[in-house]
């Protein structure tokens, strides 16, 4: 059969038609060019940081409580050395008032060292173990005074040694303390201090 060139001419426009009709089409939307999508929200940054301060509040807690255990590592070297002290003047025959107090030395500052270790001293400390070595220097010369002077080299040491606790338990152990209990054994422990640094100084004047 013949095609005639009309029909061709006219099949050809129908498929321009349908092309161009396709291609007008508008596209589907997309999440991103859809104006009713939702968008989600950006991070904020500026939020607060929760764990942080919880961070530093533990950090300031851990550092308060060794600085109490510390101060009573202070104060139980303090205790030893009034302990090992009171010995060495009863081993160096120290007599009357003077081996007396000796060994309310010795009595005392046991029960105190007992009843600090009770609230978990650091013996470790830098500030105990300073206290010790100053201890030990003192005790050693001590130790070098010959009988005659030995008794009022200790009364005077005893002076001077509770005065100088006197001090640290002020300005540096009772300020420490947290706990109420730590607080009310430092408190204590002054009271009793203040009366060993007395009769020290009573021994002291009735020996000249």
């Amino acid at each position: 059969m013949k095609t005639h060139p009309l029909s061709v001419l006219a099949i050809a426009c129908a498929v321009t038609l349908a092309i161009t009709s396709c291609r007008n089409e508008p596209d589907a939307p997309t999440v991103d060019n859809d104006p009713t999508a939702e968008v989600a929200a950006p991070m904020d940054t500026t939020a607060a940081d929760t764990t942080k301060p919880m961070q530093d509040t533990m950090a300031s807690a851990t550092k308060t409580g060794a600085s109490e255990s510390a101060s009573l590592g202070v104060l139980n070297a303090i205790n030893d050395h009034e302990i090992a002290t009171g010995k060495q003047a009863l081993a160096k025959g120290v007599t009357g008032d003077a081996a007396k107090y000796a060994q309310m030395m010795i009595d005392e500052h046991t029960k105190n060292r007992t009843e600090t270790n009770a609230l978990g001293p650091d013996a470790n400390a830098s500030d105990a173990q300073a206290q010790r070595q100053t201890s030990e220097q003192e005790l050693a010369t001590l130790d070098s005074k010959n009988a005659s002077d030995y008794a009022s080299a200790y009364v005077a040491a005893m002076v001077k040694g509770h005065a100088d606790a006197l001090q640290v338990l002020d300005t540096k152990l009772i300020p420490s303390a947290t706990r109420p209990e730590v607080k009310s054994h430092l408190t204590a422990t002054r009271g009793h201090v203040a009366e060993h640094l007395e009769k020290a100084k009573e021994l002291e004047t009735a020996a000249r």
